[in-house]
């Protein structure tokens, strides 16, 4: 393996290990970046063959970041929750004048990207793309194929469903964080805070008619990075007790946010699944996109597979590997469909995407 390595940040986790394994998959060279060596070690050893370097990081800041990801010719990001451990490395990243992506999913770290990081990483010549996974790649994916000759948008409005809900410790932190946080959508033209759940919406996922509430997602900040949209609303459909459209989803946030319960339930949620079972990562999910032009016209577009997570880290590593070969033109904070073909990136990464007959 002759070209430069790949810097893996939080390698040690669920979602970072399989990072790791596409990247190998792909005949990549591999840095392996966290603060604990031990971890690190761990991780090295069940790749023996390809001899990854290990690069701890015992203070958690840019310098020593970016002194770690120097030489390197790209950089994932898997060290959640983000809102916590991942400025530095954005920040890091950026200084060393390496191309960053992550497997985010916490809007207000998104928007930060987006809002402060923008002009550094143009002025650096890379770029930064966060939330490159099964949230929310398939949402601005879809939105950029359905929009095909529409023009400008009046409305977006993206679903996710799952069939099994599964998810991995770093995915449980992070959502605590996330329903902690205002809700932003993106109506007429602006970011509004609204509640968890204020919105629901019915649509055919393919495996079942799902019925879903909004969610503070990625879209209503990546969409109009490259499309004319004025109202972008996300949505998330779960099984069970566990979906925004759920009774729970108005008090849940107010819960979550009483004095003292933080502790108790970060430590909860450490103490289940490394990730999820064989079951949940078989089950089929599907993200419902659908697109109203400002002349009335609607098209919607569905988005489908299987695996969340191995969807997440297949689209880091052919997103990585790409970067590294100098395939990414694009500078500054970048949505997915700024640094990627839509429907040719999709098939590439095993999902698929048909048009459908909007939900209305």
């Amino acid at each position: 393996m002759s070209e430069r390595s790949i810097a893996v940040v939080g390698p040690t986790g669920f979602t970072g290990g399989l990072v790791v394994d596409a990247l190998l998959r792909r005949g990549m060279a591999v840095r392996l970046v966290g603060r604990s060596l031990d971890r690190l070690t761990s991780v090295a050893a069940r790749h023996r063959n390809a001899n990854p370097e290990l690069c701890p990081v015992l203070e958690w800041e840019r310098e020593r970041i970016a002194e770690v990801l120097v030489g390197c010719a790209a950089v994932v990001s898997c060290a959640g929750p983000f809102v916590e451990a991942g400025r530095p490395v954005v920040e890091g990243a950026i200084a060393a004048r390496v191309p960053y992506c992550d497997s985010a999913g916490e809007q207000p770290f998104i928007r930060w990207v987006y809002e402060q990081q923008n002009d550094a990483a143009q002025s650096a010549g890379v770029a930064v793309v966060p939330a490159f996974g099964f949230d929310y790649v398939p949402g601005d994916l879809g939105a950029a194929i359905a929009v095909d000759g529409l023009g400008p948008l009046r409305r977006v409005d993206v679903v996710y469903a799952v069939q099994a809900v599964g998810t991995s410790v770093g995915t449980r932190r992070s959502a605590l964080g996330m329903l902690r946080a205002p809700c932003l959508q993106r109506v007429d033209g602006r970011l509004v805070v609204e509640r968890l759940g204020a919105r629901r919406r019915q649509v055919d996922a393919g495996f079942a008619t799902v019925i879903a509430g909004s969610f503070p997602g990625g879209e209503s900040l990546m969409l109009p990075r490259h499309l004319q949209v004025d109202t972008v609303i996300t949505h998330v459909g779960l099984p069970g007790m566990l979906s925004p459209a759920g009774r729970w989803a108005s008090v849940l946030p107010r819960v979550l946010s009483l004095p003292g319960l933080a502790p108790t339930l970060d430590r909860l949620v450490g103490r289940g699944a490394a990730g999820p079972g064989a079951r949940a990562r078989a089950g089929r999910v599907a993200c419902h996109v659908e697109v109203e032009a400002e002349d009335g016209r609607r098209r919607a577009v569905l988005v489908e597979g299987t695996d969340p997570y191995g969807f997440t880290a297949a689209a880091l590593a052919e997103l990585a590997t790409r970067m590294a070969r100098g395939n990414v033109d694009a500078t500054g904070s970048c949505a997915p469909a700024q640094v990627v073909d839509a429907r040719g990136f999709l098939s590439a990464t095993g999902y698929t995407v048909r048009e459908v007959t909007p939900a209305g």
